[in-house]
């Protein structure tokens, strides 16, 4: 028989996302704790998303396998530990447009400057993780690098302050930041690779945003050795673009174009070709800050 393990059971309010981790795999409790800890609930929230990480049982033939359910439905089958955050991250991915039907959800990083929030919409791949974590070396606030959670009633931006994964292509970049990994492992993210993780509390105290209003919609595009620029776009592209990385256009409690025109209302939007990370960053802060004048684009 196989000794018993013990099981940990932890609870987290991570923004508005409400997460129950449960295992008996103690190293990924301390890495989780480490990376949420200060999004930690003594009473376990009604709904949540419960995710529950088991070991299979050895055998002389295969090798040691996981089990990672959430919310009673397996969903990943994992043969090393180096995955096990990784795919506890995309479980919530997978529950959030069920658990939270009234929030819209775009593949986006959000940012928040005073009162502002800024949406960095684009596929996998553009670099918005990046240039989000450059911006928050630079004062902003963060809100998420994977999610922009949008409210289909005020049409406010809000927070999901997940930890900001970072693709080992990006590495070099991170480091040229001064802005420090979370910890020395490297995780298996199926096809994307190994990735880091950044905290943004290891960055400043003061790094995580709140619910706010949505006044820029930028499309970044990574273009290797282009000089960065921003380029206008007219409105109802940008809700045509915007539509095209929503995540539940069938979940969601309201239509998803017509929160989005709504939304885009009173809100500038931009394409950015990005290539050096700091001429990047030196153009969206002007943005934002009004250093150089949004365009007013017609619907």
């Amino acid at each position: 028989m196989w000794p018993l393990r013990k099981t940990y059971e932890r609870h987290y309010q991570i923004g508005v996302v409400p997460v129950t981790l449960r295992t008996s795999v103690r190293s990924l409790v301390k890495t989780y704790d480490s990376l949420y800890g200060y999004a930690h609930t003594k009473t376990r929230p009604n709904p949540t998303i419960e995710i529950v990480v088991e070991p299979k049982p050895y055998t002389l033939r295969h090798r040691p396998r996981f089990n990672v359910s959430v919310n009673g439905q397996l969903r990943f089958e994992p043969a090393h530990k180096g995955e096990l955050l990784p795919c506890v991250e995309w479980c919530v991915n997978w529950e959030l447009p069920r658990l939270i039907p009234n929030l819209l959800q775009l593949h986006a990083a959000t940012m928040q400057v005073g009162d502002q929030g800024i949406i960095l919409a684009a596929h996998s791949g553009s670099g918005k993780s990046t240039l989000s974590t450059a911006l928050l070396s630079r004062g902003w606030k963060y809100l998420s690098d994977e999610f922009a959670l949008i409210d289909v009633h005020s049409r406010e931006l809000h927070p999901y302050p997940r930890a900001i994964c970072i693709k080992r292509p990006g590495y070099e970049v991170i480091e040229s930041l001064g802005v420090p990994f979370h910890g020395k492992g490297h995780y298996l993210k199926g096809a994307k690779g190994y990735v880091r993780y950044v905290r943004p509390l290891d960055i400043r105290s003061d790094a995580l945003g709140t619910s706010c209003p949505i006044r820029h919609v930028i499309f970044p595009h990574y273009v290797k050795n282009t000089q960065p620029k921003l380029i206008p776009m007219h409105r109802a592209e940008a809700v045509f673009e915007l539509h095209k990385v929503c995540f539940n256009l069938l979940g969601c409690s309201s239509i998803p174009l017509d929160v989005l025109s709504g939304m885009i209302r009173n809100v500038s939007c931009h394409r950015l070709d990005t290539g050096d990370i700091q001429q990047s960053c030196d153009l969206v802060d002007d943005l934002v800050h009004g250093r150089i004048l949004a365009h007013a684009q017609s619907a």
